[in-house]
């Protein structure tokens, strides 16, 4: 009785904080209406209310002047006006699920308050909380403290309640589902009823279940570099979402979204959390994936993705090579390079008409001419300039030339008017053939013009290869097990790829830097925050030019050393210590996520026997079925099974993925299915989650989760090589609730140190490929 009657009472304040909303989105919207029709007053009327008077420079000041507060008062209009659209667009959300939490805390003072903790904060008439925003100093103490002292961070220092009650709550369309009061930060009982839910096409932000350990991410300030290595399915994805969300909320007089970007593993991806920030009421961040932002770069290169990488069957000598590329050592060598190459750049000739105008040995002639002081960038500024003035002494006589008095005798009368203003009369026809000689050459050379301040003089690809040519003279390579022979081929095989205008992933920081230490880096100071997700496919010469690239950014990278697919497998080891030496240990933190939340208990602890690191895996307790190792005899046989398995965890859930090694896989897997079910094939060109049943291939499924996984063939033929392990423990680790994993013939060597009784066994000669 007494458990509904306080039931009954929480009901109530829901419905009374619902009608406050209510109140709250009237006020608003009447608010917008003002601010609207101020705003398009000002614009109707912005140069009636505008003093112009140009006579004197006493006028011009008080016109400029005049303008300027116009326009700020524009701004103020228009940025009120976004504020309330925001405001009522998070009360909509609200009137669904006001809050989620409450908390009951003491001060030192003896003063008791009731806090409630939603999405975003609400003041009843007498400016009192009736919601707390879930980024407010008091949220913190729902998120890290048991019941009893608890201390917090407010802008004044330190603050310590007394928490006696904690209560969670499960609210849809404005009805309480489930209520718990729990001791721990989040009580399992919420997580339960939030983890048991189906999967989505899109991320869903989780500010009802932050973990105290991912609290720590989100509210973290101080550190210049936050690393945070998490296993599969532990939320580190989700808790940066909120830490950015957060950070916008603590730092909103200084910091807009436009000041923080996210390195994405891909546009699947992107797509995938798109929804987390506006969900909380803000606007996204800059979206990018590094294949973009390289890209964006690099001009007519176009660079080869990781999924191509990825798909490409590399000899046991390249990797050598590819573990040389990863690290910092080839970043470090551009400037010694350069100190001992700067009177040999590489240069082209500037041609105009088919034929040479200024020779590259003239541009070098030049170049040697510019002071020695100057650093490099600038004494290529400084040549751009002394090209463009030879450029307008060659204009002089090219001017003379049979060519373009043909073209002057060729004048349309429209093209006449267009080179000859109405009010510009001549002397005589010489004067008149001088000027029209003088324009048209004017115009032909304004592209070499634009050529030459984008320095199109400079040879970069040709100097790249140089540097590639040079690197035995400057790294051991026999130190990485690298032949001379195996580097001429590799450099051999560079200039084929730029003659087609390619350039391999690992080779584009390379190309970039030795770009920017000849043409001057262009840096972004303004960018404030800087994520990087799916660090562990990142290499460490890749983050250096990132942070380059970003100099006044903190740093947020997240993931999971133990799915690291695409570089090197000995590198797993070492790549945190790589990516902590980047930054000043003082500033630097790094945070260890090891309970995994998405898997049921029995996936998790089927996955933790692959992966073979159990240390750093905690499962949560949400029970389900045993994973189901399926074997089957054919391909055909394998195909049948996977029909029916897919049918029957479509009908019981909603998204099915069936996640292959590679692209061909997936499409004959697609092929041998799409006339029998309605089957959709996730590829490069198609990168959009559906529900229902999908076929993806390992690469793209990366940080996205699905009610069902069907694993495609880990027979010991696709998955034999134990730098394969990482990535048969990143499929595994997609599913929610049902893991089926099929194969045509032996199992692979890699589930063999899975206990038997971690999965159910189907089929007649079922077994796992031993090794030897």
């Amino acid at each position: 009785m007494g458990e509904s009657l306080e039931w009954q009472k929480e009901q109530a304040r829901v419905d009374q904080t619902i009608e406050q909303i209510g109140h709250e989105e009237d006020r608003l919207k009447t608010s917008v209406e003002s601010v609207k029709g101020e705003a398009s007053v000002i614009r109707e009327n912005f140069w009636e209310d505008v003093r112009v008077n140009l006579s004197e420079p006493d006028d011009v000041e008080e016109t400029t002047i005049s303008i300027r507060q116009q326009e700020m008062f524009l701004r103020e209009r228009e940025r009120s006006y976004k504020h309330s659209e925001k405001q009522l667009a998070v009360f909509d959300k609200m009137k669904n699920s006001p809050y989620f939490a409450r908390i009951d805390v003491e001060d030192e003072e003896g003063e008791r308050e009731q806090v409630y903790i939603g999405i975003s904060s609400l003041l009843d008439e007498e400016d009192q909380f009736l919601i707390y925003d879930w980024r407010a100093p008091i949220s913190s103490v729902y998120y890290d403290g048991q019941k009893g002292l608890s201390t917090y961070d407010t802008p004044d220092g330190q603050l310590t309640v007394n928490v006696s009650l904690k209560r969670q709550f499960l609210i849809k369309k404005a009805i309480i589902e489930a209520m718990f009061d729990t001791n721990e930060a989040i009580g399992d009982e919420m997580l339960q009823e939030v983890l048991g839910s189906g999967s989505n096409l899109q991320m869903k932000n989780i500010v009802a279940t932050i973990q105290q350990e991912q609290n720590q991410i989100i509210r973290d300030t101080r550190s210049t570099l936050l690393f945070v290595q998490g296993a599969a399915g532990s939320g580190k994805t989700s808790a940066v979402l909120q830490r950015i969300a957060y950070l916008l909320y603590r730092f909103r007089e200084g910091v807009d979204e436009t000041q923080m970007i996210i390195f994405s593993p891909n546009r699947l991806f992107n797509h995938y959390i798109s929804n987390v920030l506006p969900e909380l009421g803000e606007k996204n961040m800059v979206q990018s994936t590094f294949q973009d932002f390289v890209d964006a770069r690099l001009g007519d290169l176009r660079v080869e993705t990781l999924f191509e990488q990825f798909e490409k069957k590399e000899s046991a000598g390249r990797q050598g090579i590819r573990r040389l590329k990863e690290q910092q050592v080839l970043l470090k060598q551009i400037p010694i390079y350069l100190s001992k190459v700067q009177q040999q750049l590489q240069f082209r000739d500037i041609r105009f008409r088919g034929e040479v105008l200024i020779a590259k040995e003239r541009i070098r002639e030049l170049f040697k001419k510019q002071p020695d002081h100057l650093k490099l960038p600038e004494r290529m500024k400084a040549l751009s300039k002394a090209l463009r003035e030879e450029l307008y002494v060659i204009a002089q006589s090219e001017a003379k030339k049979d060519w373009v008095t043909d073209a002057v005798e060729l004048l349309s009368e429209e093209e006449y008017r267009m080179l000859v203003p109405g009010h510009l009369e001549f002397q005589g026809f010489d004067e008149e053939a001088d000027y029209l000689a003088k324009k048209i050459i004017r115009l032909k050379f304004r592209r070499m013009h634009q050529q030459i301040d984008k320095y199109g003089f400079f040879h970069q690809k040709q100097q790249f290869v140089h540097f590639m040519q040079s690197l035995p003279q400057l790294v051991d390579l026999t130190a990485y097990g690298i032949s001379e022979e195996e580097w001429r081929q590799e450099v051999k095989q560079l200039v084929k790829r730029l003659n087609k205008k390619q350039l391999s992933q690992e080779d584009a920081v390379f190309y970039l830097e030795l770009q920017d230490q000849i043409l001057g880096k262009h840096v972004n100071r303004a960018m404030r925050f800087v994520f990087i997700d799916e660090i562990q496919d990142y290499t460490p010469a890749q983050i250096l030019y990132i942070q380059s690239v970003f100099p006044s950014s903190r740093f947020t990278m997240l993931g999971d050393l133990n799915q690291a697919i695409f570089q090197a497998a000995d590198r797993k080891g070492s790549l945190l210590t790589e990516m902590l030496a980047l930054f000043p240990s003082e500033k630097t933190k790094l945070i260890e996520l090891k309970k995994s939340y998405r898997s049921t208990y029995e996936i998790t602890e089927f996955t933790r026997e692959i992966i073979q690191d159990k240390d750093r895996i905690v499962p949560f307790e949400r029970r389900g079925a045993l994973p189901e190792m399926m074997q089957s005899s054919s391909y055909v046989q394998m195909m049948e099974q996977i029909l029916e398995k897919a049918e029957e965890l479509r009908q019981k859930n909603g998204m099915v993925a069936i996640i292959g090694k590679d692209q061909e896989a997936c499409e004959n897997c697609y092929l041998s299915l799409y006339k029998k079910m309605d089957v959709k094939l996730i590829h490069l060109e198609n990168q959009k989650l559906s529900d229902g049943v999908m076929i993806i291939p390992s690469y793209l499924a990366k940080g996205l989760e699905f009610d069902s996984v069907i694993v495609l063939d880990a027979s010991d033929e696709t998955y034999h090589s134990e730098s394969e392990r990482t990535l048969v423990y990143t499929i595994c680790s997609r599913a929610m609730h049902q893991l089926v994993v099929t194969s045509n013939g032996a199992f692979s060597r890699l589930f063999g140190q899975v206990d038997s009784g971690r999965f159910t066994a189907v089929g007649d000669e079922w077994r796992i490929h031993e090794e030897g």
